[in-house]
């Protein structure tokens, strides 16, 4: 109850901080901070003057904040959005900011809207308690904070583009509710606002990092017949060369254009292709204990994996991991484009830890299809040590990347990779990028 109670406390503060930012030029939060203060010591009137300057203050501020109430603009704006943004790396795109009045319109700026509420961080396991760590956790949940950027000169009837750019601060997705529309008043003091409705959502995928895929691959073993199977589900067919028909050739395969020049039937002649199967396992079991920046970790290195490895692959990437049920997602050659598994890791979350077992069960069913596999793992209990004796059993070379918190705490024994202790890493959140980077086997 005391908790809750702190939480509100918080929002509260950080809505009345947000509004006299938004609000307030430098110089009119200046002003206010002056009639505080001039409003403290002069209380008493008879001992000094400064009731003076607070009245001053206090009639300034009043002067531009009556002036902001006849602010109607007739703007009307449009957003150009990207497909995707990235987690932590600037986005930048465009508004295109319309004036349906007579007058120029000057001096105008701009900020986005993020749809959330402050209140939605009030889960964290008590952790959050300071009004610092609880603004951090507040804007990481919005998963922006867009800054307010100057528009250029609107004519009469014309139209302006101008170039936002903010970094999201979380992978999924981002939901966009409008845009302020902000002037300041002749003295300076204070910006007049109009809100502009305009919802819109943005996926965020998730943060990603050079990695090395090929060097972990080992003996891969290739399906032969497997490019057949992609092919029958996106059209795709390998073509080796062409030659003279011969009795039984499928009519489809017959070249038509090369019959008409040389004046003979001639057929294209195609080869069937091993085909190479990767899985990419991600758990989502997040032990009671551990620290969501953990899970978080685990994402990120699960999508550095996905956005390396198709470009050195001749086969398919299965990513699978467990939601509301055991899903399954494949890109690669013949099969899908590898946007899909990003968008399936910037919405996954992390669930409890007994459905651990639907995972197993799943990857256990198709261990027979798979080349080699990477598994992405929260934590290493007999559960997931299982895991990958079964695999290894089943001759599907392993790569395995335990996640932690970055506690100093001893490195766990590699289990079933005793043989292999070079296929086994522990990572941590920090320093995610040079732990990557630097994996060699």
């Amino acid at each position: 109850m005391l908790k809750r109670l702190l939480y509100r406390a918080h929002a509260a503060v950080f809505r009345v901080d947000g509004w006299f930012k938004q609000r307030f030029t430098s110089a009119g939060m200046l002003l206010v901070g002056l009639l505080v203060l001039a409003g403290v010591f002069g209380v008493n009137t008879r001992a000094n003057l400064a009731y003076q300057l607070a009245t001053l203050a206090m009639g300034l501020l009043l002067v531009a904040m009556l002036g902001a109430l006849w602010f109607r603009p007739a703007i009307s704006i449009r957003r150009r959005l990207p497909r995707y943004a990235s987690e932590g790396d600037p986005l930048q795109y465009v508004i295109e900011v319309e004036n349906h009045s007579r007058r120029v319109q000057r001096g105008l700026l701009i900020q986005e809207q993020v749809q959330g509420s402050p209140l939605a961080a009030m889960v964290g396991g008590g952790r959050l308690v300071s009004y610092s760590n609880w603004v951090a956790a507040v804007r990481r949940r919005i998963g922006a904070r867009p800054r307010a950027l100057p528009v250029p000169d609107v004519p009469p009837g014309g139209r302006v583009e101008v170039r936002m750019q903010w970094r999201p601060l979380r992978r999924g997705y981002v939901r966009l509710a409008g845009c302020s529309l902000l002037r300041p008043d002749p003295l300076g003091l204070f910006y007049a606002r109009k809100h502009l409705r305009l919802r819109e959502s943005l996926l965020v995928l998730p943060r990603r990092y050079p990695v090395n895929w090929t060097a972990w691959t080992g003996e891969l073993r290739d399906k032969p017949g497997g490019l057949s199977q992609a092919a029958s589900t996106s059209g795709v067919e390998e073509f080796a060369t062409l030659r003279e028909y011969r009795p039984g050739d499928p009519l489809r395969h017959i070249d038509w254009k090369g019959w008409a020049r040389l004046g003979v039937p001639i057929v294209k002649e195609f080869f069937e292709t091993c085909f190479v199967r990767q899985a990419l396992i991600l758990d989502t079991s997040l032990p009671a204990d551990a620290r969501a920046a953990r899970f978080e970790a685990a994402v990120s290195v699960a999508a550095s994996f996905a956005a390396s490895g198709p470009a050195a692959m001749r086969g398919a990437l299965d990513l699978v991991f467990v939601g509301t049920s055991v899903h399954r997602v494949s890109a690669g050659a013949g099969v899908a484009s590898i946007d899909g598994v990003l968008e399936a890791l910037a919405c996954v979350e992390s669930q409890p830890q007994e459905n651990f077992a639907m995972l197993k069960d799943c990857v256990h069913e198709r261990a027979g299809e798979l080349s080699s596999c990477v598994c992405v793992l929260l934590a290493w209990d007999d559960e997931r040590r299982a895991l990958v004796r079964s695999l290894r059993r089943s001759g599907v070379p392993v790569l395995v990347l335990l996640m932690n918190d970055g506690d100093a705490e001893s490195s766990p024994e590699p289990g079933p990779m005793a043989d292999q202790p070079a296929r086994f890493k522990v990572l941590s959140p920090q320093g995610l990028a040079a732990a990557l980077a630097g994996l060699a086997p």
